[in-house]
């Protein structure tokens, strides 16, 4: 029943007579306000018509029964005349008033209203014992408590009118209604905070927006698209539909005495209907509510939809950190990082914002194997295939007194690193420019001798099973030799007739096996790497892996894509054999060590052979034995779904740019909704997955380089 068609009864007691009300009743404006009414004289006619059979008590006396006194409500057209931009709030006060008498509701009474108590009757004039005669009002239980807040500071409010509220084990149904003031704040992801009466608070997410009509109107018509879509026509009225948030419940926050700190747990209560939705303006309460370290490693500042998250703190952004500590084990860098985005999403720009920080004094880790369980600073190795990750020898000279002043005081390290070193593989007809910073460039070169416990280094992709077998056995050969162990010296020796000779005719090497090995490893691009006239590398580890050090191999100025693998490798199998093995070089096995790994995917690739398969298995152990022995990866690509599963799998902490292939997105493992968001994300905004550092979060990265970017 629609209150505009419907009458509104009022409920006489004590009357003789039941009457209609006037068929001219109206309402003057200069009686509107003061409640009284002005009616033409009723027809004896109309007087008799309104009388009806009592349907309370049929064998009670007529004269003695109450009788109904009708009021016609006002017309839709007077309450649109009297206020067209909120006719159904004033529908609702007019009615509400109506209704209202000595009961204690407010609001300005029409007089006919009084009938509901002749002047001889008051509530006072009945006894206990008596029965009124209608339900008296249920005053408000002040055993509820609800927050005391102005409309301006709260979202909406918490309703059953949608659907019913509720949580399990598996989900929740939580729907709130954004008031129309604040519908233009909401976005998918917004945080948000719902208090219970006991000062907790459930923490929560956005999940889902959607509008509903308020009123009983199509507006999926042609005449009402046309009238839309007029330039003359009235912009639509938003209060006409509701416009609804789901929430995802993340936690509950929580203080188990009023002096301790806040902590959260399972969402395992559900909010009240009508309770608030409030902004969370609290940085503490988000860094809580999501579970993000107070301190670690900055990694950018939390945001919604690309805009940063603002709160009432000083400073009001919230800034992500990656845990670092052992307050819950080994720091996250030994469960190793992934950045991946597709080329030009600032990658580099934010790996060395990160990288930097890494970079402090203070950042300090233990190693299980160190007799005194002291702590160093890590050692940084990045294989750099751009030669951009020197400029960390480098200021950026860009920075303003007020960046400075930001990253002060959030904790974010700045400036160039002096203990940047550049580390040069001498290549014959290649040389390093080295003009993009000043720091000291060390020229090395890769002894053969290192292919003795790592014979895949010379073993070329596609190489057979039969073929590598066969090489692995030429080789313990001829290490066992008393020549100088060089590469044109095993050259030399498999190219011998007596030694093919020796191999094939006993059987130990099938002929086509032995021919096909000598065909690969007499490579024009191993001439050029191996024993060239340069310090060795295994001469200068304790150069390259000290505490507190940049060690950068920039790999640029090589042509020969498989002369750069070759060095990125050697350097790979000179950390992962000295770390996993139980001796080592002291240099490697007593140093913390973060290798940062530039397009990843060229050297942990799905295996495609047997050498490829040898390499992603030794790194593969790397990755799951890292956190003890103090390794940690940081890998960078753009294409994950070409790293090998076995080793994604070990990556903790990922840091997604945007990215617009499908087979990459799928092989991130991320949640439905976040695999939607991330082709639209701009440049510097990314989604974090971490699940032993916080919740998943979308967060910013900064504007300007910590060091030189150019």
């Amino acid at each position: 029943m629609k209150y505009e068609d419907a009458d509104i009864f009022a409920f006489i007691p004590n009357k003789m007579k039941q009457t209609s009300a006037p068929e001219n009743a109206t309402i003057s404006e200069k009686d509107a306000g003061s409640g009284k009414t002005t009616a033409s004289k009723e027809s004896p006619d109309n007087e008799t018509k309104g009388r009806k059979k009592d349907s309370f008590n049929e064998t009670s006396d007529p004269d003695t029964q109450p009788v109904f006194e009708e009021f016609p409500a006002p017309s839709p057209e007077t309450l649109i005349e009297n206020d067209p931009q909120n006719f159904s709030d004033t529908g609702s006060k007019i009615f509400a008033e109506s209704l209202s008498g000595p009961s204690g509701l407010s609001g300005a009474v029409p007089e006919p209203v009084s009938s509901f108590f002749p002047d001889d009757l008051s509530i006072a004039d009945f006894s206990e014992k008596e029965e009124l005669p209608f339900e008296t009002f249920e005053k408000y239980d002040p055993g509820v408590s609800i927050a005391t807040l102005s409309p301006v500071e709260a979202f909406g409010i918490v309703t059953t009118g949608i659907e019913p509220l509720e949580i399990t084990p598996s989900g929740a149904t939580i729907t709130g209604y954004i008031s129309s003031a604040h519908r233009s704040e909401i976005r998918l992801g917004t945080y948000v905070v719902v208090p219970y009466e006991d000062e907790e608070k459930l923490f929560a997410r956005v999940g889902k927006l959607q509008y509903r009509q308020e009123f009983a109107v199509d507006d999926a018509t042609e005449i009402h698209s046309r009238r839309m879509l007029n330039a003359r026509a009235s912009p639509i009225n938003e209060a006409d539909y509701k416009f609804l948030a789901c929430l995802d419940p993340l936690c509950i926050l929580y203080r188990k005495r009023a002096e301790s700190e806040l902590t959260r747990r399972m969402a395992d209560r559900i909010p009240r209907p009508n309770t608030p939705i409030l902004p969370v303006t609290d940085r503490l309460e988000v860094q809580t509510g999501l579970n993000i370290p107070e301190e670690g490693v900055f990694l950018g500042h939390l945001s919604v939809g690309g805009e940063l998250l603002k709160t009432h703190s000083e400073p009001e952004t919230v800034a992500y950190y990656l845990r670092n500590d052992y307050s819950m084990g080994d720091p996250l860098i030994f469960r190793h990082m992934l950045i991946c985005g597709s080329t030009g999403t600032g990658k580099t720009f934010l790996s060395k914002n990160i990288l930097r920080q890494f970079m402090t004094d203070g950042n300090r880790y233990r190693l299980r194997s160190s007799p005194d369980k002291a702590k160093k600073n890590p050692c940084l190795v990045i294989m750099d295939p751009q030669d951009e990750y020197s400029q960390i020898f480098e200021d950026n000279d860009t920075l303003t007194d007020d960046d400075k002043f930001r990253f002060d005081s959030e904790n974010v390290t700045y400036g160039r690193v002096q203990s940047t070193k550049a580390f040069v593989a001498k290549i014959d007809g290649q040389k390093y420019p080295g003009d993009k910073s000043r720091a000291e460039q060390i020229e090395f070169t890769i002894p053969f001798s290192l292919v003795e416990h790592n014979s895949w280094l010379i073993a070329a992709a596609g190489m057979s099973e039969l073929q590598y077998i066969g090489l692995e056995v030429l080789l313990v050969d001829f290490f066992k030799l008393s020549v100088p162990h060089t590469y044109q010296n095993f050259i030399s020796h498999i190219e011998n007739e007596g030694t093919r000779s020796y191999y094939v005719d006993s059987n130990r090497i099938h002929e086509s096996s032995y021919d096909g090995i000598v065909r690969r490893v007499n490579s024009k691009f191993f001439s050029k790497v191996f024993d060239r006239d340069a310090t060795p590398i295994t001469d200068v580890l304790d150069k390259i892996f000290k505490p507190g050090q940049i060690s950068v191999f920039p790999t640029e100025y090589i042509s020969s894509p498989r002369i750069r693998d070759l060095i990125v490798l050697t350097i790979m199998s000179l950390i992962v054999d000295n770390k996993l093995n139980t001796t080592g070089i002291d240099a490697i096995k007593e140093t913390p060590i973060i290798l940062a790994l530039d397009e990843a995917h060229r050297y942990l690739s799905k295996a495609n052979g047997e050498h490829a398969r040898l390499i992603i298995s030794r790194f593969a152990d790397a990755a799951r034995q890292g956190r003890k022995e103090a390794l940690g990866l940081f890998l960078i690509t753009q294409d994950p779904q070409d790293i090998d599963d076995t080793v994604i799998k070990q990556v903790n902490t990922k840091l997604i740019l945007n990215l617009n292939n499908d087979a990459a997105i799928s092989s991130l493992k991320v949640p439905k909704e976040y695999e939607r968001r991330i082709p639209y994300l701009k440049k510097g905004q990314m989604i974090i997955h971490s699940p032993d550092n916080s919740d998943i979060v979308e967060i910013l990265g900064l504007s300007n380089c910590v060091v030189r970017h150019r």
